[in-house]
């Protein structure tokens, strides 16, 4: 068995440190076999915000996995943003924009979404590359074959039930297609702040089905009618996937509900999912703290 947990969002400068510190001790007290970061690891990708971001990682006693996203690329700085892009992350965070890691039991494998322009007015909203899924291809191609196979990526391949006029990664249907053709099981995703599941049917008898994971901020501010959370993770040998919330109540973290959506999980009959209201407000940036 091996336990991933799930972290998007983090949106350094833009933190509640109580939340930071009440997650790195969690985390602490029952170390994972991986931290996985889905992006958005800064607010505006300035020095400090990579700095402060990095100590954060760095104290967590587990290996970690990390992904930039839209927010990780400078808006302000645009010289920088169009020559080199990541130059900070690989300072700060790690050389590798698409990282691999890997146990007896599984292979998480990082795909970078983050794009320094687009045709759109809107650059937030990302976009997998035809070249970028053939590279994806001879990565998992020379993965021994019994090893599960996770994607982490920071943009959302499919909106929220409830709001979806909510905008997806470019060539999300490509990808979720070669995903899927490759035995991928699970997706590890953020951008929106919200948290939900979808669920695909497998492609054939005997294969695994694939789960879109989006996972809401785990420690910004910036909340979007729910609360600071992260997952837990636990995969077996089998490919079956074990999801965990972990939502902040203002004073601790507690188990909280899946939101469950999509396709294949639609037809089971799982309990609804009930949002947590936010109930306090933080004093710093009089911003959401978490639910009541």
């Amino acid at each position: 068995m091996t336990r991933i947990v799930h972290l998007s969002d983090l949106h350094f400068d833009r933190v509640d440190p109580v939340i930071v510190e009440a997650l790195k001790a969690e985390i602490n007290d029952d170390p994972p076999d991986l931290v996985a970061v889905s992006g958005d690891l800064t607010q505006r990708a300035h020095r400090v915000e990579y700095k402060r971001a990095a100590e954060f990682l760095q104290s967590l006693k587990a290996p970690v996995l990390a992904v930039p996203g839209n927010h990780d690329i400078s808006y302000i700085h645009l010289l920088q943003r169009f020559a080199d892009p990541f130059r900070r992350w690989r300072r700060y965070v790690s050389r590798e924009l698409e990282p691999t890691w890997r146990d007896d039991t599984v292979a998480v494998l990082g795909l970078n979404t983050a794009r320094r322009a687009a045709l759109s007015l809107d650059w937030s909203n990302g976009r997998f590359g035809l070249r970028q899924l053939v590279r994806f291809r001879k990565r998992c191609e020379v993965l021994p074959g019994h090893l599960v196979r996770i994607v982490v990526a920071h943009h959302a391949l499919h909106p929220p039930d409830a709001e979806p006029d909510l905008d997806v990664v470019g060539r999300a249907d490509v990808a979720l297609d070669v995903f899927r053709e490759l035995g991928v099981v699970a997706v590890l995703a953020g951008h929106h702040h919200r948290g939900y599941v979808t669920g695909h049917a497998p492609l054939a008898e005997r294969t695994r089905g694939l789960l879109v994971v989006q996972a809401s901020t785990a420690t910004s501010t910036r909340l979007r009618g729910e609360p600071n959370a992260y997952h837990r993770i636990d995969v077996d040998r089998n490919g079956h996937v074990a999801i965990t919330v972990r939502a902040w109540d203002g004073h601790g973290w507690r188990e909280v509900a899946a939101r469950e959506q999509g396709e294949a999980l639609r037809q089971a009959l799982k309990p609804p999912f009930v949002q947590p209201q936010v109930a306090e407000l933080a004093v710093r940036n009089n911003a959401p703290a978490g639910l009541g």
